[in-house]
């Protein structure tokens, strides 16, 4: 009987797994391909449904129309002024309601007094939905940029708030007492202690933060707006321009998910710290 030595890779062994093997390359392409499937069958299906007339052109317009339209917008550059414009207004809303929330997130953890004294209020707030404050914030600002800031800010707040409270009721004991013991002030406690300690938590908050604004800011530019990428759609959905309609929700979901791709490479970075210190 011959005896055969295997290469094991131990912490695979240690888990409970089986002989480890090199990826190879079509390993990475199949990798690769995978998040492809999805949209690509979903690209197959509105071409035979506008072939052989499933529906009517009129609903859903060919995949050849939306793609002259796409050409046509992003040729004369209007794509890249409105999303320019959607952009601004959410930079600007989360600049508000992020560093709103993110303050008020830590004052609480770190004061019970003043959980106590704004945390019912800010919670009564926070329920009722950011549509149902629209019509209130009309009659009071108008339909103007301020509008829309104050949207994005409320929109923006809430997400900052809980991660940035969890993070700090989180955080070890023993840098507050390590803090304490060298005698800092508060200021430098905050900017070198607290906000560095729980940067993946206010990551994890500016992720959904912007998520949900770039979601709220879209719903606000198609109700009251004039320029925004919003508004774009609901121009083509007023005039019956489908195929523009269809490029503006490619854009808004092409747009939203770059936004989270590259705050998740910033996260990575920013915190690539804390993960050798555990290792």
């Amino acid at each position: 009987m011959s005896t055969e030595t295997f290469n094991v890779n131990p912490a695979y062994a240690q888990a409970g797994g089986v002989f480890d093997r090199p990826r190879l390359a079509g390993d990475r392409v199949v990798e690769a391909a995978l998040p492809l499937l999805l949209p690509v069958a979903i690209a197959l299906l509105w071409i035979a449904a506008t072939q052989f007339r499933w529906v009517s052109e009129l609903i859903l317009p060919p995949p050849s129309l939306v793609w002259s339209s796409a050409v046509e917008l992003f040729s004369s550059g209007q794509i890249f002024r409105e999303v320019g414009v959607s952009l601004g207004r959410i930079a600007w809303g989360l600049l508000i309601g992020g560093t709103l929330g993110m303050v008020f997130g830590i004052l609480m953890a770190r004061s019970p007094v003043f959980e106590a004294y704004v945390g019912p209020t800010i919670r009564v707030i926070w329920l009722v939905p950011a549509l149902g404050w629209l019509p209130f914030l009309m009659l009071f600002l108008g339909v103007g940029e301020t509008l829309k800031f104050v949207m994005i800010a409320k929109t923006c707040f809430m997400p900052l708030l809980v991660t940035s409270y969890q993070g700090t009721r989180a955080l070890p004991q023993r840098y507050l007492e390590v803090a304490k013991v060298l005698e800092l002030p508060q200021h430098t406690t905050l900017f070198k202690v607290i906000i560095p300690s729980i940067l993946p938590s206010l990551f994890a908050g500016l992720r959904l933060a912007l998520s949900k604004g770039w979601q709220a800011l879209v719903v606000v530019e198609l109700i009251a707006s004039s320029a925004g990428i919003g508004y774009l759609m609901n121009w083509g959905r007023k005039l019956f321009y489908l195929d523009i309609v269809i490029v503006t929700m490619i854009v808004i979901g092409i747009v939203g998910w770059l936004i989270d791709f590259v705050m998740v490479r910033i996260e990575n970075r920013l915190t690539l710290w804390q993960s050798r210190s555990v290792a």
